[in-house]
């Protein structure tokens, strides 16, 4: 259920049993894992190809995994954001289907600065596990403030999923976390952890601004965190 929500992947057995919603969020960093190992994977055996074009295919893998899910979720919030208007306005904005003028501008130098981001690891040699455990972490932190915090409406997926979810699964997330980054100093040492450091702490910053911008959290709000903090991981590698 959680793989079908949040990602392309296909899936051997297709089936939605409301009784198990309250782990689809528990499992988002599963499918993160997924994700990044496919990431690390197309990454290491597509170097064949010409070097813009690498770029770009690193650039776009984990945006078509998501299905752009969670960068549709950026570019709503950016266009809600710096509408800024009053609160209900803001959340009408993010709400609406239409691509504003704040959206487009938003989305180019997102991707820009990702371009860029990417062209610079792959010069320098820096594609490594990172790539695995950047999507785990993002979404281990987005999944604890999901089941944590308070949603936007009263209504949706997010509180379908809240429904009936307890400590367990936050713990559940929790156990990921902390595996996820005692894998990471096996694999990188001090180096991967400072990579995952910086995802952790903009996914964290990112995600108690955005509640205390809009009153509360929404999956819009939750894709851009992701989109943000997996972009500050990659920069932090081609910077450091």
């Amino acid at each position: 259920m959680s793989v079908g929500m949040f990602s392309v992947l296909p899936v051997p057995k297709q089936h939605w049993d409301e009784r198990f919603c309250c782990w689809v969020i528990p499992f988002f960093p599963v499918v993160g894992g997924l994700i990044g190992v496919i990431w690390y994977v197309a990454a290491i055996f597509a170097t064949q190809l010409p070097p813009l074009l690498y770029s770009v295919f690193i650039l776009l893998i984990p945006f078509f995994l998501s299905g752009f899910l969670h960068l549709d979720g950026f570019i709503d919030t950016a266009d809600a954001f710096f509408s800024r208007r009053s609160l209900e306005e803001k959340r009408r904005i993010l709400k609406d289907p239409h691509v504003g003028a704040f959206a487009v501008i938003a989305l180019i130098c997102f991707l820009l600065i990702q371009f860029c981001v990417i062209q610079t690891i792959i010069a320098e040699k820096k594609i490594g596990f990172s790539f695995i455990f950047i999507p785990i972490i993002s979404r281990c932190v987005t999944g604890i403030a999901l089941l944590n915090k308070k949603p936007m409406a009263e209504t949706g997926y997010m509180v379908l999923f809240k429904t009936n979810t307890k400590p367990v699964h936050t713990f559940f997330i929790a156990v990921i976390f902390i595996a996820t980054l005692i894998f990471a100093f096996l694999f990188g040492g001090g180096t991967m952890l400072m990579t995952l450091g910086a995802v952790m702490i903009s996914a964290w910053l990112t995600m108690v601004y955005l509640d205390r911008q809009f009153q509360g959290l929404s999956g819009d709000l939750c894709g851009c965190t992701i989109s943000v903090s997996e972009l500050s991981g990659l920069f932090y590698i081609a910077v450091s």
